[in-house]
């Protein structure tokens, strides 16, 4: 009897493997499809007595998974650099691979060219004033287009801190339930979940992962700061860098994500005290160098002459004499900086002319080369008025097309490892019905058993009555 009680409760307990493993291999197939789902294994040695104690596991590696992460963040990364510049492309009005302002450069200084060939022509007169005007037009245009970049940034900046603390609340929540022990394959589910909020915090700011005893991550900077272990940190953000809710600056722990990248582009090296020389990389101090070289340009034509470089602009025209009665005497471009360069209200309207004393000395003036412009990120040698507004476009361009290259190539390395992570840790459907197919003759050979051990049990037990 005691025998018969003893294969039946073998057979009783194999049964319910079955169904553990049928249930888990039947998830396993119905979330075949999900990227974020990992194979789940339960085991269930059996002990002498026939007991089991299940437990679960996951097909990870660790490795590649750390991998997968730090290529998130240099993705999202150079994903969001390349992003900024497509957009400063767009302002800068690329058509047929040359920007509106260097049309409108080229043409100021070809009106010029023709007014001196026909000084007394009104017509000339009138495109050359409408030509200067276009240019100064664009590089206030331009100017404004910055701001705007930069306010959008600066929004970017604060949504991308808002979403990192919600990841970070979500993991730690996670954390809890996964650090309970009571889940079972619920728990693989949660880690699955947790992996994939993860790889998305990696998308705004790079962390590393350290998994503790009992399954809890901990998550930490690449310079080691501590983001997540008890307790989620809490970040906060004025529009331009990043603090913790202590007050802790994390600028210098955080360089790759979404984050990353907009404080990178955002920062501004020149409000430091003392103040810190612009960054040598392209895509570093965007909105810093794009106001100092837009300042550069308007000054180029309102400032005075530079020792060691030919007579400027402005003191061509100003210094040429005689002016005649109607003409503008001086200030052809009124303003200082890149938001007020504008012509002489009065030749806008024709109250005044261009000072015909003025044409050769300016047309030399454009001409000339042995021009600098330095700038925050930009500096010129040997350039003429139009070369230095070629140098502006040309280096913003340049640095357009590395940052979208940059993103190609760490799009295609994410690619390539993601897809090495999926094909060792995810499901594969035809192994997994394979299995199932295994467990269901399993469990119909087991249920058979205990059918006739219970039939036996039975008899055995009617015949002692």
């Amino acid at each position: 009897m005691s025998s018969l009680l003893s294969a039946l409760q073998t057979a009783t307990a194999s049964l319910r493997a079955v169904q553990t493993n049928v249930s888990v291999v039947s998830g396993n197939i119905a979330k075949a499809n999900d990227p974020t789902r990992t194979r789940h294994v339960a085991q269930q040695p059996l002990d002498g007595n026939g007991q089991t104690a299940t437990s679960y596991r996951r097909d990870a590696d660790e490795v590649l998974k750390g991998q997968v992460e730090a290529l998130t963040a240099r993705e999202s990364g150079a994903a969001t650099q390349a992003g900024y510049m497509r957009e400063l492309g767009g302002l800068l009005r690329t058509s047929g691979g040359k920007p509106l302002l260097n049309s409108y450069a080229s043409s100021f200084q070809a009106a010029w060219k023709t007014l001196e060939a026909s000084p007394e022509s009104r017509t000339a007169k009138i495109e050359l004033v409408r030509a200067a005007d276009r240019f100064a037009g664009e590089i206030r245009r331009v100017s404004d287009g910055v701001e705007t970049l930069g306010r959008s940034m600066q929004t970017d900046l604060k949504n991308s801190v808002a979403a990192t603390n919600g990841l970070l609340k979500e993991i730690a929540a996670l954390n809890e339930r996964i650090g309970s022990g009571k889940d079972g394959d619920a728990a693989l589910s949660a880690m699955d979940r947790r992996d994939q909020l993860i790889k998305e915090l990696n998308g705004y700011i790079g962390v590393r992962s350290m998994t503790r005893g009992d399954g809890r991550v901990a998550l930490f900077t690449g310079s080691g700061m501590m983001l997540l272990d008890a307790t989620p940190v809490t970040l906060t953000t004025d529009g331009n860098s990043v603090r913790l809710s202590s007050g802790e600056a994390v600028d210098g722990h955080v360089k790759d994500g979404k984050i990353g990248a907009l404080m990178s582009m955002l920062r501004d090296g020149s409000t430091a005290d003392p103040p810190k020389p612009a960054d040598g990389e392209p895509t570093a101090e965007v909105i810093r160098k794009l106001r100092s070289q837009l300042d550069g340009l308007a000054q180029g034509f309102v400032g005075e002459t530079r020792p060691g470089e030919p007579k400027s602009f402005r003191d061509a025209y100003d210094e040429a004499k005689p002016a005649k009665s109607g003409e503008a005497p001086a200030g052809f471009f009124q303003g200082k900086d890149r938001f007020t360069l504008a012509v002489k209200p009065s030749l806008l309207d024709e109250r005044e002319s261009v000072k015909t004393s003025a044409l050769s000395p300016v047309v030399r003036a454009l001409n000339a080369t042995g021009r600098q412009l330095d700038a925050d990120g930009l500096k010129t040698s040997d350039s003429s008025y139009t070369g230095m507004v070629s140098a502006f476009t040309g280096s913003w361009a340049t640095a357009a097309k590395a940052a979208n290259d940059q993103q190609g190539q760490e799009k295609a390395a994410l690619q390539l490892v993601d897809e090495r992570y999926h094909a060792k840790t995810g499901v594969n459907l035809d192994e997994e019905i394979a299995t199932l197919q295994q467990l269901q003759t399993a469990y119909a050979a087991s249920a058979r058993i205990l059918q006739t051990v219970k039939a036996m049990h039975d008899t055995l037990e009617s015949l002692l009555k």
